[in-house]
């Protein structure tokens, strides 16, 4: 007797919160990486894992013969910039600022998308919308104040690097969607863009990594992983907005910073927030998810 089928409807949820809780177990496994492998070289093996798993997929679902130049060169100029340089300010701001703020402060591309918006688009904002830019400014506020956890201390300027992470993800957006608007293969866009993310980040540390010896195996083995579960997230956020609307599943995968927190708690003692850290996570996320829900 064969089970009934899961509707679509309810599928695309659970592949949102499958992205959430990956993007979140990267944040965390890079913390045990950081333990043995130094944050210049970790780029190197989370976009280079994160190539190689793209590839299969992209040559076994990927209709090839509709190949369209000009959005491949889209896609590879991208991969010039994004993952490679949001990844060097992600693992950056994951050694200073810990897995639960990196994620929170990094999770306000539509905070950009907005500002953006009323500053070159003119457009104007409703008390719902200004609301939401309320509370993401004042958690990522009340999360400075206490510089972390009990035992990290960092200073506020640090926040501007998964800051400047959320301004990258948010700058390129409307280049993917144009590229994919001449070619609709998801799949293609990643694979080529994490390709040329990977010769990027070759060109800036290989050389270095070269001269500094073999990596530490477990920590190469934990950045593998860490890439592996980027590519993973990002496959599963694919799938869940092409099954369900973006109303449904980007907030639901904006609740990752929460799941991170949750991840901290069980697995890295040492990055425990306090009570105003926390409750800053728990305010910016809120207003992320409240400016999704108005776009």
């Amino acid at each position: 007797m064969s089970g009934a089928a899961i509707p679509t409807s309810s599928l695309a949820p659970l592949l949102a919160l499958g992205a959430a809780f990956c993007f979140a177990l990267a944040l965390i496994v890079t913390q045990y990486g950081l333990r043995t492998v130094p944050s210049w070289r970790s780029p190197l093996y989370t976009i280079g894992g994160s190539t190689v798993m793209a590839w299969p997929p992209a040559l076994l679902f990927v209709d090839w013969r509709g190949f369209d130049w000009r959005a491949g060169a889209i896609f590879a100029g991208v991969g010039c910039i994004f993952p490679v340089v949001v990844s060097i300010l992600s693992v950056r701001a994951n050694e200073r600022l810990g897995p639960a703020i990196a994620g929170a402060a990094g999770n306000v591309t539509p905070l950009f998308a907005v500002l953006g918006a009323v500053l070159f688009l003119g457009e104007r904002i409703g008390p719902g919308q200004a609301l939401a830019l309320v509370l993401v400014v004042g958690g990522v506020a009340l999360m400075a104040l206490r510089g972390g956890t009990g035992r990290r201390q960092w200073s506020v300027w640090v926040l501007g690097l998964p800051l400047a992470a959320a301004l990258v993800r948010g700058a390129i957006q409307p280049a993917i969607k144009t590229g994919l608007a001449l070619w609709p293969e998801p799949l293609a866009a990643a694979a080529i863009g994490y390709s040329f993310s990977t010769l990027v980040i070759v060109s800036l540390v290989g050389r270095r990594s070269l001269s500094a010896g073999p990596p530490d195996r477990r920590g190469l083995l934990w950045f593998l992983a860490v890439g592996a579960s980027n590519g993973t997230a990002t496959f599963l956020l694919y799938a869940a907005l092409g099954l369900g609307s973006i109303t449904v599943v980007a907030p639901l995968v904006a609740v990752f910073p929460l799941i991170a927190v949750a991840l901290s708690y069980l697995l890295l003692r040492e990055e425990r927030l306090h009570i105003v850290g926390l409750f800053g996570v728990l305010t910016s996320v809120a207003g992320v998810i409240l400016l999704l829900l108005l776009q």
